[in-house]
């Protein structure tokens, strides 16, 4: 008589190949993928930049106005300075970098935009969580409040801010997050109102866990996913609205460039000189083309995974 061998146990996976299963996720959608590497491209270029440029961004040592040549392989702007360490340097405040008020020249890892969407989450994730799961009169008061900001042209409501507090940094961030805020209450909102619903929800309620505890440990790490791809279109949309108000005159201040204040200050001479005004707006353009195709595969990818 045969003896039944015992059935061997599944190994559980590790953290690294927890880690691995999620990133391949990215891999499985060719729209992510080139999105992903064009990204990737751009922080490259940033973190080189933090050690070597071709030259010095802000001296003026060539002659003005020169088209792509050997020396200068992206040509010069209006002051002879080299546009390709300026486009270098201009993806660090935006993407690596976050420089603090005065002339101590101290900054802070993460750049504007990165700082801006992750504030525009943590005020948007505390709105939607209070009004998705709360209900009753904080559900109005808080829609309410997003409704009214909403009403606003985005654009008006960088420029208010700008005009209360003046340029920096930190105010650009501060702007970002004020405008990012209400689209991601929103988005929290109505995935809080459906998973409120799910029986570990109320499995939390009857052990009488606290209200808190159960907006940010169980209701939003189930709703991660939605709200990262969102978050990664925001980072573009931060982008595109920090390389608008440069254009303007009104983006982050001198000396390190944003490539807003680069086009900015290139139309005036774009009879001339062409060159100047096309990189940093293709700059400004790729970056945001390749975090949106990111976000849309992912998100393409996601839904098929849940399915």
């Amino acid at each position: 008589m045969a003896v039944a061998q015992p059935t061997p146990k599944a190994e559980r996976p590790s953290r690294w190949q927890k880690i691995w299963q999620s990133i391949s996720i990215v891999f499985e959608s060719r729209v992510a993928t080139v999105g992903m590497f064009i990204v990737l491209f751009w922080v490259l270029l940033g973190f080189i930049s933090l050690f070597w440029t071709p030259y010095e961004p802000n001296s003026s040592d060539f002659v003005q106005n020169l088209p792509p040549n050997s020396t200068n392989i992206l040509g010069t702007d209006h002051l002879g300075r080299d546009i390709l360490s300026r486009l270098m340097q201009g993806t660090q405040v935006i993407l690596l970098k976050t420089r603090l008020p005065g002339d101590s020249g101290i900054a802070i890892p993460g750049g504007v935009a990165i700082w801006g969407v992750l504030g525009s989450l943590l005020l948007g994730s505390v709105l939607g969580l209070n009004a998705g799961y709360r209900g009753g009169w904080w559900d109005q008061i808080i829609m309410q409040f997003l409704d009214a900001l909403i009403a606003f042209p985005v654009i008006v409501l960088y420029l208010v801010v700008i005009a209360a507090l003046g340029q920096g940094d930190l105010v650009m961030i501060f702007a970002i997050s004020i405008t990012g805020a209400p689209g991601i209450a929103r988005l929290v909102r109505s995935l809080a109102l459906d998973i409120k619903t799910r029986d570990y929800i109320r499995a939390a309620e009857t052990r009488g866990e606290n209200v808190w505890f159960i907006m940010f440990r169980e209701i939003l790490p189930n709703a991660r996913g939605p709200i990262l791809v969102d978050a990664m279109l925001r980072v573009g949309y931060a982008i595109f609205a920090i390389g608008t108000l440069g254009f303007l005159g009104l983006g982050l201040p001198p000396p390190d460039p944003d490539w807003g204040n680069m086009v900015n200050e290139a139309r005036k001479n774009i009879f001339s000189n062409q060159w100047a005004v096309l990189w940093p707006a293709l700059a400004i353009a790729t970056l945001v083309i390749g975090l949106n195709l990111f976000a849309d595969g992912l998100r393409e990818e996601l839904t098929r995974f849940q399915k």
